[in-house]
C-alpha cells in the first residue's frame, strides 16, 4: 500500500519524501531499503523518519518541527493514500492564494462524493462551511453517523453567501506551509488534523491565521482505512480508475510480468488454470498459484503461490500469499491473510477475516462478520496458570482447525453496530425506525449513488429512484404503453410521498442514466443511445416536463448528474441540445437558467456546467437575434 503512495508522489514530480514511522519501524525501513526508490537514479528521494514514541499525528509533526526536516511548503499525506491526482497543480493554486492571503496556512485537499457513494464510509462523512469565492474554511465538523449536525448561527453571520458541503471526503492530503509544524509544537493539545483545523478556526480572530481547501472532482483519490475501504479502492484499482495506476504497473515488474485479458483479469506469467476453471471478471493471480477444474472465481486477488481445489466458489475475496482452499469450499467476501489453510467442504460468510497462520475446517459454516486469529488472545494482566489454560484449538471451526476469536475492545451497546464500524461499511444507522430528520442540510435531487441516508425522505427518494429506474427497464422489455407506465411512476410518487419537483429531477434523470448503465459508456456510442432512449420516452417526459418551473427542474437535475459523472458532463450540451430540437425545454427557459444558476453548488461547479454549454448558448442568442430582426 506504502507504494501506491510513493508511486503518486513519485509520478507528481515529488522530489524528496520523508516517511514518518511509529510502528513496524523496521520492517518499513527495509521495505524502503529494498524498494526501486533506493536505487541509484531513482526520481525521488525517500527517508524513512524513525520516532517509535509518537502516538498521532500531532506528535509526528511536534517531532519533525524538533528535526528542524521542514524549510518550504510541503505536502502531508497518509500512507495510506491511493489516488493519481495532479500535486503540481494543487501546489501551484496554494502559492497563489499565499500570495493574496498571507495568513492561510494550510490547503485541505477534498473529493466530490457523496455520502452514499461506495468510497465512503462513516469515517468521511464531514460538514463544511467555505466562502465559494475564496474557498476559505469557516466550519469544520466531522459528523460520523451524527444525524443532526448544527452549524453556529455566527458562521453565516460573518459571511452571508457560505455554502454547506456535506458531498466532501477528506482526502487526508494537505499542503501545508511551514508554520504548521511549530503551531503543532506550540499546541500539545492538537493531537490530529481535526484538532489542529477546530484550533486554527476558533483562535482565527487571535492567531490571525486560515485554511482554505481544494476540491478534486476528476481524478481520483481514497484511502485504505478499513477492511470496507480496502474492498473499494481495490475494485477502483482492479477496473482501472486509477490510472496510470493499474494493477499489472503495481504488482507486476521485469521478472514477473502481468497479461490484461478481457473483463478486467489480471494473470501473471506462470500461473497454472485447469481447463474447467472459469474466471468471470475483476480477478488478479499472482505468480505461482493454481486453480483446480470445476473452480469459479470473481471480483477476487489471489496472491502468490496460492493452491485453490477443484469446485471452489470464490467470490469478492481477497487471498494473500500461500493460501490453501481445498476442495468443495466457498468463500464470499472474505480477507484471508497468508498462509491460511481451508479444508474442504468449508463455507466462509461475507466480512470475514482469517490472519496469518489460521487453519478452518473441513465440513463447517463460518459465520458473517468474525475475525479468527491463529492463537488465542492473552491478556497481559492474567497470571502464567490462566495462559497455561488456553486450548490449542477451537472446534466450533473444524476438527482440523486452528483458529481463535479475535475481539476488539470497542465500545457500543449495539453488536450489529459494533460490526459495521469495525469492517468500515456502517454509512448510516441501521434502525429503519430512524426518527424524522426535518433539519437536513442536503438536497432533495441527489441520485442513488449520492443520496445521504439522515432521512427516511431521502431512504424514500433513493428508493423511488431505483424503482422508476426498474420501471423503465422493464417497460423497455415488456413494451409497456406509455399510459401504463405514467400510471406506474405516479403510483410509486404517492407510496414513497415524493414531491413532485423531485418527480421532475428523477424522471429526466433516470431517462438519461438507463442505456449508460446497460451500454458501454464510450464516445458517441454513448450520446447516440441517450438520445434514442430519451426519443423512445418523449411522451413520458412531456407528460411530467411542461411547465417553466418543471423545465428548470429538468435542467438542475442534469447539472446535478453532470457534476457527478464526467461522461455526462462530456456530452450534456447534445442532451440539452436534443431536448429543446424535441420541445421538452423552452429557449426562454434554457437563457432564463444559464444566466441565473442555482444555490445548490459553488461558482466552480457552475462554471464547468456552463462552459460545455456555452457554444448551445451563443447559437441560441443568434438564433434569437435573427428572429428579432426578421419580425
Amino acid at each position: 500500500m506504502l507504494d501506491y503512495t510513493l508511486e503518486f508522489l513519485a509520478s507528481s514530480g515529488v522530489q524528496e519524501v520523508f516517511v514518518f514511522c511509529c510502528h513496524l519501524a523496521d520492517q518499513i525501513r527495509t521495505h524502503i531499503s529494498n524498494s526501486r526508490w533506493s536505487e541509484n537514479g531513482s526520481s525521488m528521494v525517500v527517508k524513512p523518519v524513525l520516532a517509535e514514541g509518537c502516538l498521532s499525528v500531532g506528535d509526528a509533526l511536534r517531532e519533525i518541527d524538533a528535526k528542524s526536516l521542514i524549510k518550504n511548503d510541503f505536502f502531508l499525506v497518509s500512507g495510506d493514500v491511493i489516488a493519481n491526482l495532479n500535486l503540481k497543480a494543487i501546489m501551484e493554486e496554494h502559492k497563489k492564494r499565499r500570495e493574496k492571503t498571507k495568513s492561510s496556512v494550510m490547503t485541505m485537499l477534498f473529493k466530490k462524493v457523496m455520502p452514499a457513494h461506495r468510497t465512503r464510509c462513516a469515517d468521511d462523512n464531514i460538514l463544511l462551511a467555505v466562502d465559494p469565492t475564496t474557498q476559505r474554511v469557516y466550519h469544520y465538523q466531522k459528523t460520523g453517523l451524527d444525524k443532526n449536525p448544527k452549524i453556529p448561527v455566527e458562521v453565516f453571520d460573518e459571511n452571508p453567501d457560505i455554502i454547506i458541503h456535506q458531498d466532501l471526503m477528506d482526502c487526508q492530503l494537505c499542503v501545508c506551509t511551514p508554520a504548521v509544524p511549530p503551531l503543532f509544537t506550540d499546541n500539545f493539545d492538537y493531537s490530529s488534523l481535526d484538532d489542529f483545523v477546530r484550533g486554527i478556526l476558533i483562535n482565527e480572530e487571535i492567531l490571525g491565521n486560515t485554511i482554505h481547501i481544494s476540491v478534486v472532482r476528476e481524478e481520483y483519490c481514497a484511502r485504505v482505512t478499513n477492511p470496507y475501504m480496502y474492498d473499494a479502492v481495490s475494485r477502483d484499482v482492479i477496473q482501472r480508475w486509477v490510472c496510470p495506476l493499474t494493477a499489472e504497473s503495481m504488482i507486476g515488474d521485469r521478472k514477473d510480468p502481468i497479461s490484461v485479458r478481457r473483463h478486467n483479469i489480471y494473470l501473471s506469467k506462470d500461473v497454472m488454470l485447469a481447463r474447467g476453471c472459469i474466471l468471470e471478471e475483476n480477478i488478479v493471480i499472482s505468480s505461482g498459484s493454481s486453480v483446480q477444474n470445476g473452480t469459479r472465481i470473481s471480483n477476487c486477488v489471489i496472491g502468490k503461490n496460492c493452491k485453490i481445489g477443484a469446485n471452489v466458489t470464490l467470490d469478492s475475496c481477497y487471498l494473500w500469499d500461500g493460501v490453501v482452499i481445498e476442495d468443495s469450499c466457498v468463500i464470499n467476501g472474505a480477507i484471508v491473510c497468508n498462509n491460511v489453510t481451508v479444508y474442504s467442504n468449508t463455507r466462509i460468510q461475507p466480512r470475514t477475516i482469517l490472519s496469518t497462520n489460521v487453519k478452518v475446517g473441513p465440513d463447517v459454516v463460518l459465520p458473517a462478520d468474525i475475525r479468527l486469529q491463529a492463537h488465542p488472545s492473552v491478556d497481559e494482566f492474567d497470571n502464567d496458570d490462566k495462559r497455561q489454560e488456553v486450548p490449542e484449538t477451537t472446534p466450533e471451526y473444524g476438527v482440523k482447525s486452528r483458529a481463535f476469536r479475535f475481539q476488539a475492545e470497542v465500545e457500543s451497546d449495539d453488536e450489529g453496530e459494533q460490526v459495521g464500524c469495525e469492517w468500515g461499511e456502517a454509512l448510516v444507522p441501521r434502525d429503519e425506525e430512524s426518527e424524522d430528520d426535518a433539519d437536513s442540510l442536503a438536497d432533495s435531487d441527489m441520485d442513488e449513488n449520492s443520496l445521504p441516508s439522515e432521512s427516511p425522505e431521502h431512504d424514500d427518494l433513493g428508493t423511488f429512484y431505483l424503482e422508476v429506474l426498474d420501471t423503465l427497464k422493464r417497460a423497455q422489455e415488456e413494451a409497456v404503453s406509455t399510459e401504463n407506465l405514467v400510471l406506474e411512476i405516479n403510483s410509486l410518487k404517492h407510496a414513497y410521498n415524493i414531491d413532485i419537483s423531485d418527480v421532475h429531477h428523477v424522471v429526466i434523470k433516470s431517462v438519461v442514466d438507463l442505456p449508460l448503465r446497460e451500454s458501454e459508456r464510450q464516445g458517441p456510442a454513448a450520446i447516440q443511445s441517450v438520445c434514442k432512449h430519451i426519443d423512445h420516452h418523449l411522451s413520458l417526459i412531456r407528460n411530467y416536463i411542461k411547465s417553466a418551473d418543471a423545465q428548470i427542474d429538468c435542467l438542475n437535475s442534469l447539472e446535478e448528474f453532470a457534476l457527478n459523472d464526467s461522461l455526462v458532463l462530456q456530452f450534456l450540451m447534445k442532451v440539452v441540445h436534443h431536448l429543446y430540437d424535441t420541445d421538452i425545454l423552452d429557449e426562454s427557459v434554457i437563457l432564463s437558467w444559464f444566466q441565473s444558476p442555482s444555490r445548490m453548488h459553488d461558482l466552480k461547479d457552475h462554471s464547468r456546467v456552463r462552459e460545455q454549454l456555452k457554444e448551445f448558448i451563443r447559437w441560441l442568442k443568434e438564433a434569437e437575434e435573427e428572429s428579432s430582426e426578421e419580425d
